[in-house]
């Protein structure tokens, strides 16, 4: 089965730094404008440096890989090929077995990879509802249980006995 897991908010918390660097510029949020200017501008490679790793994720992406029961995939939204060099160095230096899918910053992922019976592990519910309309598997990374979709807060989750049967479900409705 295909899982593709989102990088900023799954496997590298991204997004708790620089929404902390965008307050401190006194950027608003809400203005997606500046906010996308903000993204483009931003370098990468020093954002990567000072940004923590979810969890031991690439510890678990190698603990997924050796379960046997997933083609595992990093798909990431870019806003820049500044941000996907640096994002794919990054991930190149903590793992190198794992294929890397950049998409395009307004383009749904679901557009660049097919999610028919496949899973997406991400944080944004934007990404989730998209997929799961796609009759893809939608996982929410998160602390806060989430009713819509299965919720897990540590990717290792993914071959714990609880998540499977819930994913199984998942499938057998899609087929029906």
């Amino acid at each position: 089965m295909d899982l593709y897991l989102d990088f900023d908010g799954v496997i590298a918390d991204t997004i708790k730094v620089t929404y902390k660097i965008i307050r401190q510029k006194g950027i608003d949020l809400t203005d997606k404008e500046k906010v996308f200017e903000f993204y483009e501008n931003l370098d990468w490679e020093k954002l990567l440096e000072k940004t923590n790793e979810i969890n031991q994720a690439f510890e678990k992406i190698d603990l997924l890989k050796c379960s046997g029961l997933y083609n595992i995939y990093i798909l990431t939204t870019v806003n820049s090929l500044q941000e996907m060099r640096a994002k794919i160095d990054y991930i190149r230096n903590k793992n190198s077995n794992v294929s890397i899918i950049c998409v395009p910053r307004g383009v749904e992922k679901n557009k660049v990879v097919n999610s028919s019976g496949a899973i997406l592990v991400d944080d944004f519910r934007g990404n989730l509802i998209s997929w799961q309309n796609n009759e893809g598997i939608s996982i929410k990374f998160s602390d806060e249980k989430d009713d819509n979709f299965i919720t897990i807060n540590s990717l290792d989750e993914l071959i714990e006995e609880r998540i499977l049967n819930k994913i199984i479900h998942q499938t057998l409705k899609l087929s029906i």
